[in-house]
């Protein structure tokens, strides 16, 4: 990603929409399509079934993903940021539209399953929240950011009826395709299989590369970059952001939610996690022409490696927790079962030693 933002500040004028590489063709038409065709290529719809009735972790899980971020960011981290810090109000619109988007497809289960948590709940939710996404990422970014958004200089008015439209040719429909090619018979098998998942893999990252490359042209073509002032504030705030959501997340489904260990460990990464695959297409998608597109766009970029960072260094820590029960059940176990013997077993020992003592009285007297 970075090499794409270093070529498009060599040269934007080559990747930038109306360029010779008619990004708005390639780019805007095609390959957003084609990374939204991916992902329903990715979504298996059969774990759905498996773990639906898995009530409040399920609840749990999306209240954070769509629901507390979101509100969070949107009405105390942003003001505060603006108000106290000096924050780019730019850079805090892209705080907003990370928090909207849903949790990733690939990394959170494959963190989920290195720590010994629920892979079943994180693939639900894998599949779930990117399938909800589709309709309610762009309807928490409008609510939140519609009338800046549309006020922002240079952009046009935000439409409902046109983001709507755009959504279901360029986002819903391909997804459609895509899970009915993974349900059918005859392709699902092959789309589930490692290279497969390879190919599709590699595609995916060029598609992002892509969208990368095409937006920090039109950025550098307009003549404004990103300072570095900013992005080094903007390291600093998601760094903060994401340790405060793991740690919430974590301590609301131990402690209050009372899931079971494993479930904690997949609530831990999927209600934390966003997607870079689905919500940079996403946003793409949504504000194509605005001019603040690349400071909507920078947030997600950021955090992804950071929380990648962040949950493989974590999975240690979360694999021992679920291996030991958890501290609750360790602490509130007899002494017996700490050691290894059931209470029917310690009574047994008791008895005995009780007989042993007696006899050997007995033989004294």
């Amino acid at each position: 990603m970075l090499s794409s933002v270093a070529l498009a500040s060599l040269c934007p004028g080559l990747g930038a929409t109306g360029g010779p590489l008619r990004p708005e063709i390639t780019v805007n038409v095609i390959a957003v399509r084609l990374m939204f065709l991916i992902s329903g290529f990715n979504l298996p719809t059969s774990e759905l079934r498996a773990s639906v009735a898995n009530v409040r972790a399920n609840a749990l899980i999306q209240s954070f993903v769509f629901g507390v971020a979101g509100f969070v960011v949107a009405f105390a981290v942003k003001p505060a940021l603006i108000a106290h810090f000096a924050f780019d109000p730019r850079l805090a619109n892209g705080l907003v539209v990370l928090a909207c988007l849903p949790t990733t497809i690939g990394s959170g289960v494959a963190l989920t399953n290195a720590a010994g948590g629920s892979v079943g709940v994180a693939l639900f939710h894998a599949v779930f929240s990117n399938l909800a996404g589709i309709a309610l990422s762009p309807a928490l970014i409008f609510a939140y950011l519609g009338a800046e958004l549309g006020a922002a200089p240079g952009s046009a008015p935000v439409s409902t009826r046109a983001a709507i439209a755009k959504l279901g040719s360029q986002v819903l429909v391909p997804v459609v395709i895509g899970m009915a090619v993974r349900a059918s018979a005859r392709f699902g098998p092959a789309l589930a299989s490692a290279p497969a998942k390879a190919r599709l893999k590699l595609a995916s990252d060029g598609v992002i590369l892509a969208i990368v490359y095409n937006t920090f042209c039109n950025t550098f073509a307009s003549g404004f970059g990103v300072p570095a002032s900013e992005i080094t504030a903007l390291f600093f705030v998601l760094s903060s952001l994401l340790c405060a959501y793991k740690a919430a997340i974590f301590l609301v489904a131990r402690y209050v939610a009372r899931l079971s260990p494993e479930d904690v460990v997949a609530a831990t990464f999927m209600g934390s996690q966003k997607t870079l695959a689905f919500g940079l297409p996403l946003v793409k998608a949504l504000f194509d022409g605005n001019p603040d597109l690349a400071w909507l766009c920078l947030p997600t970029l950021v955090y992804h490696p950071m929380q990648i960072a962040l949950g493989s260094a974590l999975v240690p820590k979360l694999r021992a927790f679920a291996a030991k029960g958890g501290d609750a059940e360790k602490g509130g176990a007899s002494p017996g079962a700490r050691e290894g013997r059931e209470p029917k077993d310690i009574f047994v020992f008791s008895r005995c030693r009780r007989e042993q003592g007696f006899i050997q009285t007995q033989q004294q007297w």
